[in-house]
């Protein structure tokens, strides 16, 4: 059941009937049986400023001032707190639109925008102030896989659940079922719930964004005290520990990248990237006969992230392993139909090994996925340019 739907690219807000009582999620500690990895910091220099938890989530007097005055309203007191902080975000975000930066939430408040991780944040701190509690799932969504510049956004994103309050709860009496109200961007058929989020992993995932777009710009040592702060959160978080080892690749100790990678792959259930990194590796140092060894590695992985799937499609072909890169092209189909990044790989890996009637196919069915027309008509030229040969 639907809640109010905004225009364009805004938020829309989704009426849940009930949902587990133990959908907080569970905190992630570190396994005392594993052997612990050590993150020197000899080559990062001091630590900058690293915003708190509560520094995250703090409004401006004025803008806690104008929600106040909002929720107070004594012709809203018949509404439950939790309604309220829906019907807040909702009046005040008609132009909220989604852009792939991590804000914090004043600032997501005051631009009107941010990525979902934003939202987030912002739908948290009112929740905060109106003493509502929250939860927050991770889900798959078709709109964030979307490429920019051969950039892929990440193929999973984070909700918040503002949940309704109990009430005449007896000592020792538990709740099954709970209802509350899910905030997010782009609800799609495709959607698919993933798992729920404890507060450390979904504190976490704000300063692993950080520390992406501070990788992005090469600045690794906010990097590197950022991951920090992300494994101490969530010690046993495989992107954060893939990150890391490419921070310390990138800062020139090879053999520290590489203990990490090691560690990552015998530990860690999520292996894709850090097999795919670590191959990178390898191959930088001329070691083929381990590289190849990775690529059987990951022939054999089954489900992951279709993300994770789509880059190491997207370096097997870089590469020149073009069957290889087939192969992993599908196994992000499986995963994510609707990612149209996937059929176009596949379709000039299939170029490349002289199947002209499936790179055809390909980019026929790559063009069915296309939401954006400048990309359908990129796909339109493709197959007219295959149609001529």
């Amino acid at each position: 059941m639907h809640g109010a739907i905004l225009k364009g690219p805004a938020l829309v807000f989704i009426l849940l009937s009930g949902m587990l009582a133990g959908c907080a999620g569970v905190e992630q500690v570190a396994d005392e049986t594993k052997p612990a990895l050590s993150f020197e910091s000899d080559l990062f220099g001091e630590s900058p400023g690293i915003a708190s938890i509560t520094d995250i989530h703090q409004l401006s007097d004025e803008q806690k001032k104008a929600f106040q005055t909002w929720f107070d309203d004594p012709l809203k007191q018949e509404t439950p707190a939790h309604q309220r902080v829906y019907d807040y975000l909702e009046s005040i975000t008609m132009d909220f639109g989604y852009q792939g930066e991590t804000y914090a939430a004043e600032e997501a408040l005051r631009e009107s925008t941010g990525n979902c991780l934003s939202l987030a944040i912002l739908t948290t701190a009112l929740a905060k102030q109106a003493g509502v509690e929250t939860g927050y799932q991770l889900v798959d969504s078709a709109p964030v896989f979307e490429s920019q510049e051969n950039v892929v956004f990440r193929g999973q994103h984070v909700r918040t659940k503002l949940f309704n309050p109990v009430q005449n709860l007896e000592e020792g009496e538990l709740v099954l079922l709970r209802g509350g109200l899910l905030v997010d961007y782009f609800p799609d058929d495709w959607d698919r719930f993933v798992s729920n989020l404890s507060e450390s992993e979904y504190h976490a995932m704000y300063f692993n964004n950080l520390a992406s777009e501070a990788i992005d710009r090469k600045d690794f040592n906010s990097a590197y005290w950022l991951l920090r702060k992300v494994l101490e959160l969530t010690p046993e978080n495989a992107g954060a520990i893939n990150s890391m080892a490419v921070v310390y690749r990138h800062a020139g100790n090879v053999e520290k990248s590489e203990e990490i990678y090691k560690y990552g792959i015998e530990h860690l259930p999520n292996k894709v990237s850090l097999l795919r990194n670590y191959r990178v590796l390898l191959m930088d140092q001329n070691r083929i006969d381990e590289a190849e060894e990775i690529n059987t590695a990951l022939a054999k992985l089954g489900e992951s992230s279709p993300f994770d799937w789509l880059h190491a499609g997207h370096d097997a072909y870089n590469n020149g392993d073009y069957r290889d890169a087939v192969s992993y092209y599908k196994k992000a189909v499986e995963i994510a139909p609707y990612l149209h990044e996937s059929y176009a790989g596949m379709a000039k890996a299939y170029y490349m090994l002289g199947y002209k009637s499936s790179a055809k196919r390909e980019f026929q069915n790559a063009q069915k996925m296309s939401y954006q027309k400048s990309i359908n008509s990129l796909y339109q030229a493709k197959l007219m340019a295959l149609a001529s040969e």
